[in-house]
């Protein structure tokens, strides 16, 4: 009886150990699910991203398959038609290639006023660089990289965090990348984003009747739309343009980034979207403007926003080169770590060899320069490839080669000390230096 009364006692002792343990086991389940919540959403964009790229990357294939069996019937064909013909299925699935920013004119001014780069922040936490008058906002890690977060329904008033509150010359470009997709599993988009380029005050009121105010509606969905609208001194309307998108800039697909890009100079205005010019306004009252606030209202929608950049200038590279001697190409941008032409670089490149081709006597360096995270190694050899990317587009769009050399100078040259990440975003550019 003793020997029972003991087994039993054994028995009761390791089941209340094993569901204390299991009950612990639980706990830390618990704890771990609700730290990641907040990524769930993010994480299954990630996927469905990941599968558009996959099919997207499928058909390509497919295509240049097709493209080889018919080089084999009816010979080398013309290169330029096979190129046109692998672009035309990115159609509906790509913002753009180099191919489709032939026509794009915007030129990034050369010197930065600001640059939102989010790398070094932490998740769930408000943005650093971004001052939010109210709503919410906050940095996430997406597909490897630090975005801002407008979450759904929070409805985020904000303004870049800048030291002067008036910081926006009469001359200025404003850039920005956003994705809303309307959510997992539809392509619809209900969000709207609005742009106020306003006096400097920093209330925050939303006033539509700002001197310049910029409406963008529905970016990724069937039917977008835009608006851009001039005020007077009394408020009412100077000028106006707002409608549809024309159809050719209409990209339904989902996680699909947009770029965004805003030119001003003086009494102009002029918005982008991707390679797409939308409007352009010439009734802005010069010096009414000289700060920037960002309202988004998303609904049941999150929109998530990158490289955010101002900078002073812009479309006058000639004159800077004339007068100066050079041009920081800003707006020439790569792939991170590589040295693959982002799309948007064809601003920047038709400006140059629009420029070299009416002045036959220019000759450039094209110098290369990055910031000082990485390798001095790496880096030298990084800017030389970049260097050399650039001059083997402007070759291949039809200037001479003996007229362009190129240099990759690294870290070497910095322009500001490498302290943050704002500053290392101003070390890594491309320079046209006359010769």
């Amino acid at each position: 009886m003793k020997k029972h009364s003991c087994l039993l006692s054994l028995i009761t002792f390791v089941l209340f150990i094993s569901q204390d343990a299991e009950a612990q086991l639980l706990n830390k389940i618990k704890k771990k699910a609700a730290e990641t919540a907040e990524n769930k959403v993010l994480d299954k964009t990630a996927e469905a991203t990941e599968k558009t790229m996959d099919d997207t990357a499928e058909a390509v294939k497919s295509r240049e398959k097709d493209e080889k069996n018919d080089k084999k019937k009816s010979g080398a064909g013309n290169e330029n038609d096979r190129a046109n013909a692998a672009v035309a299925v990115h159609t509906k699935s790509d913002t753009g290639s180099l191919t489709s920013y032939s026509n794009y004119d915007f030129v990034p001014g050369d010197k930065l006023i600001y640059f939102y780069d989010m790398a070094g922040e932490t998740d769930s936490e408000i943005p650093g660089r971004m001052l939010l008058n109210s709503g919410n906002a906050e940095i996430q890690t997406y597909k490897g990289e630090k975005v801002l977060v407008a979450p759904a329904g929070a409805t985020p008033y904000m303004m870049p965090y800048m030291k002067e509150d008036a910081y926006l010359p009469e001359q200025f470009t404003l850039e920005f990348d956003v994705l809303s997709n309307g959510g997992i599993g539809t392509s619809t988009d209900v969000s709207e984003i609005r742009i106020y380029f306003r006096a400097s005050e920093r209330a925050g009121s939303g006033d539509a009747t700002a001197p310049v105010f910029i409406r963008l509606e529905a970016i990724s969905g069937e039917n977008p739309n835009y608006g851009f609208e001039a005020y007077k001194e009394s408020g009412s309307a100077a000028g106006t343009h707002h409608g549809p998108f024309p159809s050719t800039a209409v990209n339904p697909d989902q996680n699909n980034w947009r770029h965004i890009a805003i030119y001003f100079n003086k009494n102009i205005g002029k918005l982008y979207i991707d390679q797409h010019r939308l409007a352009v306004i010439n009734q802005v009252r010069p010096g009414s403007v000289n700060m920037v606030e960002i309202e988004v209202n998303n609904g049941e929608n999150q929109v998530l926003f990158k490289n955010f950049r101002l900078a002073a200038g812009g479309a006058d590279s000639y004159n800077k080169v004339m007068t100066e001697g050079k041009f920081i190409a800003y707006g020439i941008r790569f792939d991170v770590s590589k040295a693959i032409l982002k799309p948007e670089s064809m601003g920047t490149i038709n400006e140059f060899v629009k420029m070299m081709k009416e002045n036959a006597g220019l000759k450039f360096e094209i110098g290369g320069h990055t910031d000082s995270d990485g390798t001095a190694e790496r880096n030298n050899v990084l800017s030389q490839e970049r260097a050399d990317a650039v001059k083997k587009q402007m070759v291949g769009m039809g200037i001479d080669a003996g007229r362009l050399s190129t240099k990759g100078y690294g870290p070497s040259k910095p322009i500001v000390d490498n302290s943050s990440a704002e500053n290392k975003g101003k070390n890594r550019r491309v320079e046209f230096v006359k010769q």
